[in-house]
Order: structure tokens, then C-alpha cells, then sequence
């Protein structure tokens, strides 16, 4: 990176102040590891003619961009960026090339740094809400240009004292990457291994919530980002960025600039979600246990990484509340036992390794049967209780008179199964209100175009022989 102090008219290179720029390399770059591309950035937007050549001739297939910067706190070695324009931004991504904007705002607070800039305040609120508005200022600005969601926005913070107001540093990092994300961003932080990456890979043990994208200053020479110490292995995976060279003079096409070279995650541009597959399941069951499954492809390429589920259930007839609390998994399947009568939903959802989340899939529901114990015969003869082996739970209500029912207590349903033996029919009422009639074997549904409330009641309509043995009541 290429900063200047506020006061002093000197160019510092990126990364940390003991990084040295690099010598050219006659060979050009190195090869970039599989996973990975190659990224260059210049203080200054080469001209459209230069950057044609560059993406003609060069290895590289991005750039990274000084975006516009609000005047109180630009700190930018150059501050003109004469070529850099929505126009520019949006011919070098119709020539195949992503754009990384880069954002030089506030730097360390007082102290923390031996050189002159614009400070972040050494107030934890007071730097929150400076990074926030930072991130506002980014956000803008990226806008202007028609820099694309797809590309985080990084902020250069430059190399500070290792150590020195972690807690500050934290709390902006989080609050820029917060407010990035409300205003539909990818955040970014880019910076020395000892100072700004430490800070940042501490960011998730001390409750903060960390950028989409790890840019660190190694100048290595390699170019990879499998290994970049000191973030733990693992960690922003698919969302790495290495400044392997710094102040290497490359040409291509018959121009040669001084630029900064990164190898870049393939996936640091994924921004399309998983598509998630969650297959039907029984409105009904029999069994004590009730199973939800899914599976999910991942046409951006980072991978699936992981799924969230939410879950509600109540009782017979009981009112649906609320979905619970959302829960993490990497199975791809969920179970749950079931009570007599129990209702039971489930919604899952899935996370790419490039942070990108599919939406909620449709909710799935079942419900298990409450059998014919639970429903009250009316008085009088008519209705009678059999053993049958093989009925659910063994015992159906057998009924050989007209105008006989069977009624549970006030309850919320839309959809009313019940399963019949038989040759018989059966009114199904909810209070006194008809609201379906069904005849023959098996699990018999009655569906309703909303929630109801009341008794429902199960009524037979002649002298035909009907064995009623269950009922399954839900609101899906």
C-alpha cells in the first residue's frame, strides 16, 4: 500500500514498517498456488490504454483500486486518481478483471504509531462510531464508481505498535465490518502480520465480529495463502489475500508500472448462495420419530460449509408458537421424537465457505397421530371400543349407528386427518360447522383454508360399520 502522513510528504510502503520493498523480477511473478490468483495494485488507476495491455499480456486477472476517500481523513500517497472512474471501473470488469477497492481512512490512535495521520480515536465508542462512518463513506464511494457488491471493500490500515489498544482496534474493525454489511457490503481488512491480522484473528475470542476478508502484508514471495501466520489454519477459509511483493516494477504490453502483487482466494469474489434441496415429508406419522433431510450444491464453488436450522412444535391441537432458536449443523438431517399428537416444523438453511447463505427453505411439517382414546364418544349407545392388533396403538372406536360422534377438546387445526376402517362415512365438524366429510380406508385428510379454533367432531352419517381408528390434527 501507498500512504502518506498527514504532515510529512513520505511514501510508506505497505505491510509492516520493517517490510522492505522487493527487487524486480526479471521472470515476473510467481505461479499462483491452486485456489488462488494473482492481484495488482499501484498508488494510481493505470490509464484504460495501459490496463488493456496489462490484461491482454499480464498474469493477473484483478486489480485493487484506491477508491475516493472523504477529505478529513485521506491519508492516500495519491490523491487525484485522475483515470479512476465508473466508466474505468466498468471497462476493466468487461475485459475480464475483478476491482478491489481499497479504502485508506483513519489509522491507529496517537501512540500507536510513530508516524502523522488522522487517528482513530483511543475511545472504544468514539472509534466504533468513526469506523462507522467510514464504512458509510466506503460504501458510497464503491457505489459511485459501480464497484459491485461482489468485491469487499478493504480498509488499509496501516502498521502500528503490535499491542497497543488491541480493544480499540477490535471494536473499529467490527463496527466497519457491521455497518458494511447493514448498508449490503463484504467487508475488508488489510494490514501487517504483527499489528492489524493479529488484532483481527483475536477478533472472534473477544466477542467481535470479524471482516468477510483477511488481507495480510507478508512480503514472502510466495503466492499462496494456505499458510499466513497468524491466522490459525482454517480460518477465513476461501477468504484469503497475500501481499507476497511489494514495489515490484513488472511490464507488460510495453509499459511497465510499479505495483504491489496478492494472491487472491478464487472465492474472496463468491457472492452466490447454496442452493439448497429440502424434500417433502409426511404430513402424518405413525412412529415416534419424525426426520426432516436435505442437501445443497454450491454453484459459486467455495463449497457447502455448513447449514442452520430453526425448529417449532406443540402439542395436540395445541397453537403453533414462534420458531425457535436458530442452531448450527454440518449433518444434513434432523430428527425428532414425537409425543401422541405432537406437531413438528422444521426450516433449514445453507452457508457456502464464502459466507454466502441461501434463504430459508419452505417450512416442513409433520404430526403424529393421537389415536381414538383421545376423542370423547358422545352419550348413549352406538359407539364402542375394539382391540384390534392391527390398529394403530391396537384399539379403534367402532360405530354402527347414524348421527354418532366423537370430539376432542377445543383446538387450533387447518388440516384434520383421520384414519378410517371400512366401508362407513364420517362428517368432520369443527363446533358446529361442517367442514368436510370423508369415506373408506386409511389417513383421510379434511384441509381448511386457514387456522380454526374450536371441538373438533368426527360424526357418522348412517348405519354402515366405520372404525375410527386415529386422528391427526395440525396447522400446516
Amino acid at each position: 500500500m501507498r500512504v502518506k502522513t498527514v504532515l510529512v510528504a513520505a511514501v510508506m510502503l505497505a505491510g509492516t514498517a520493517a517490510l522492505a520493498p522487493s527487487a524486480a523480477f526479471a521472470a515476473g511473478p510467481p505461479k499462483p498456488a491452486p485456489g488462488t490468483h494473482l492481484m495488482m495494485d499501484a498508488a494510481s488507476a493505470p490509464s484504460l490504454s495501459t490496463m488493456a495491455a496489462w490484461q491482454k499480456a499480464s498474469p493477473y486477472s484483478a486489480i485493487g483500486v484506491y477508491i475516493p476517500v472523504s477529505s478529513g481523513v485521506d491519508n492516500r500517497y495519491d490523491k487525484t486518481q485522475s483515470n479512476l472512474t465508473a466508466s474505468w471501473v466498468s471497462t476493466v470488469r468487461a475485459r475480464g478483471w475483478n476491482v478491489l477497492p481499497i479504502y485508506v481512512g483513519r489509522q491507529a490512535p496517537n501512540k500507536c504509531t510513530s508516524r502523522t495521520f488522522h487517528y482513530v480515536s483511543g475511545n472504544i465508542t468514539t472509534a466504533a462510531a468513526q469506523a462507522r462512518s467510514a464504512a458509510s463513506d466506503a460504501a458510497a464511494s464503491a457505489a459511485r464508481l459501480g464497484i459491485p457488491a461482489s468485491a469487499p471493500i478493504m480498509y488499509d490500515m496501516e502498521a502500528y505498535t503490535p499491542g497497543c489498544k488491541p480493544n480499540v482496534m477490535r471494536a473499529y474493525y467490527d463496527a466497519w465490518t457491521r455497518q458494511l454489511h447493514a448498508l449490503g457490503r463484504m467487508s475488508g481488512i488489510y494490514g501487517s502480520r504483527d499489528s492489524t491480522i493479529t488484532d483481527v484473528a483475536s477478533m472472534a475470542s473477544h466477542g467481535k465480529l470479524g471482516p468477510d476478508v483477511v488481507w495480510a502484508a507478508t512480503a514472502t514471495g510466495k503466492a499462496q495463502t494456505a499458510s499466513m501466520p497468524p491466522l490459525a489454519n482454517g480460518t477465513w477459509s476461501g477468504k484469503r489475500m497475500n501481499q507476497f511483493n511489494l514495489g515490484v516494477t513488472r511490464k507488460y504490453g510495453g509499459t511497465a508500472i510499479n505495483i504491489d502483487e496478492s494472491a487472491v482466494d478464487d472465492y474472496v469474489w463468491d457472492t452466490t448462495a447454496p442452493r439448497l434441496t429440502v424434500p417433502a415429508v409426511a404430513q402424518a406419522i405413525s412412529g415416534k420419530k419424525a426426520t426432516v433431510s436435505w442437501s445443497a450444491s454450491d454453484p459459486g464453488g467455495s463449497g457447502v460449509a455448513r447449514y442452520q436450522f430453526r425448529t417449532k412444535r406443540a402439542g395436540f391441537g395445541k397453537k403453533m408458537g414462534h420458531w425457535g432458536k436458530v442452531k448450527n449443523a454440518t449433518s444434513t438431517a434432523r430428527h425428532a421424537k414425537l409425543k401422541l399428537g405432537d406437531q413438528w416444523c422444521l426450516q433449514v438453511r445453507a452457508f457456502d465457505h464464502a459466507g454466502n447463505v441461501s434463504g430459508w427453505s419452505a417450512a416442513r411439517c409433520t404430526t403424529r397421530y393421537a389415536d381414538d382414546r383421545r376423542l370423547t364418544p358422545s352419550k348413549g349407545k352406538g359407539l364402542k371400543r375394539a382391540h384390534v392388533k392391527s390398529a394403530f396403538r391396537h384399539t379403534t372406536t367402532v360405530g354402527r349407528h347414524k348421527n354418532r360422534t366423537l370430539s376432542t377438546g377445543k383446538v387450533h387445526a387447518r388440516s384434520i386427518g383421520v384414519v378410517l376402517h371400512g366401508t362407513g362415512t364420517v362428517n368432520v365438524l369443527i363446533g358446529h360447522h361442517q367442514v368436510g366429510r370423508v369415506s373408506g380406508s386409511g389417513l383421510l385428510w379434511v384441509h381448511l383454508p386457514k387456522v380454526r379454533h374450536g371441538k373438533v367432531r368426527i360424526q357418522t352419517v348412517s348405519r354402515k360399520k366405520v372404525a375410527v381408528d386415529a386422528i391427526a390434527l395440525s396447522q400446516f
